[in-house]
């Protein structure tokens, strides 16, 4: 079973400018997953997907392998993670790199993540075939609301109640934290994960995503100041 690791990684970031490459606890952002992808047992090559020269360089610089650049189509503004993935397959036989069965997708923008659980990610696709994919997920907010002509409209069954415990009902959860999917033989739909996605739930700090300057100060502030807390998730 041949898996690959894979940091996407677009420079054309609009809410926070270069931030896949802005540097938390001394090393860019794409450096933490890079230098996680390498901790993994499972995992024999490490790429980056980026359509920059400048982020290719870093990249390497930090282990993984560039061996080419994302097409244009594949890091516009609308492009989706399947128009990504088109583009590595093309790349990758372009440059007579064998396919890998399973993909570990590492975005940058999550800077935690724990060995076991993505393990267990991997572990779970090559003992069940009927598998198409696995994520690691944390608990979520599950009171949600919608704003519907200026009044708060429910989104789950508050039974008449003004409030509902969060104990009281079934659990939520947020993902796109870490995928491991299958890449051979994927038509890379929009439904390329597939119907068969396994869960493992993991600790929430995985699931602080980097989208904007407060995210990135969060995330930098507890790694510089609190390294107590997250060390075992770098």
């Amino acid at each position: 079973m041949l898996v690959y690791a894979i940091i996407p990684a677009r420079s054309g970031s609009k809410g926070l400018k270069n931030k896949n490459i802005l540097e938390i606890g001394g090393k860019p952002l794409i450096a933490h997953s890079i230098n996680f992808a390498k901790k993994l047992d499972t995992v024999s090559r490490v790429f980056c997907s980026t359509d920059s020269q400048e982020y290719a360089s870093i990249a390497m610089a930090h282990g993984a392998e560039v061996p080419f650049l994302r097409s244009q189509e594949a890091a516009g503004d609308t492009a989706m993670e399947q128009d990504i993935l088109k583009d590595l397959r093309d790349k990758f036989r372009d440059n007579n790199i064998l396919e890998p069965d399973i993909v570990v997708w590492l975005r940058p923008t999550f800077v935690f993540r724990s060995v076991n659980d993505v393990e267990r990610c991997i572990d779970i696709l090559a003992h069940n075939s009927s598998a198409t994919a696995a994520r690691t997920v944390v608990r979520a907010e599950n009171r949600l609301y919608q704003i519907v002509g200026g009044m708060l409209v429910p989104c789950f069954c508050d039974r008449s109640k003004s409030m509902v415990r969060r104990q009281d009902m079934t659990p939520g959860y947020k993902v796109f934290s870490t995928d491991v999917f299958r890449f051979k033989g994927n038509t890379f739909s929009d439904d390329f994960l597939g119907r068969s996605v396994y869960a493992v739930e993991t600790s929430v700090i995985c699931g602080l995503d980097i989208d904007d300057r407060f995210d990135f100060e969060v995330v930098r502030n507890t790694i510089e100041n609190m390294p107590e807390l997250v060390d075992e998730y770098l």
